[in-house]
């Protein structure tokens, strides 16, 4: 309850009271303070999805297999198609 107050007295004074070269440092320390967050939000993100359990990988392997299998299965020409169309071209 504290740190709230405080952030808002901070805010209010950010917002009504501080002079334009005040507000240019405090915009710097709020993008940094954001760009920070930012970076530990990733840095969580990438703990909290590599403590998945190994059965997720594997499933995300075979899928991706199975699409590289399924699109050059159905890219393969069939020989007996071929074969009538030569035909009927002669």
């Amino acid at each position: 309850m504290f740190y709230l107050i405080v952030a808002i007295l901070i805010a209010s004074f950010y917002f009504f009271i501080a002079p334009k070269s005040v507000k240019n440092t405090m915009n710097l320390l709020f993008v940094m303070a954001t760009l920070a967050l930012l970076l530990l939000l990733a840095v969580l993100s990438i703990i909290k999805f590599f403590s998945l359990p190994g059965e997720f990988f594997v499933t995300v392997g075979m899928f991706t297999l199975s699409y590289f299998t399924l699109k050059d299965i159905f890219g393969m020409s069939e020989p007996n198609r071929d074969k009538a169309q030569q035909g009927e071209n002669k």
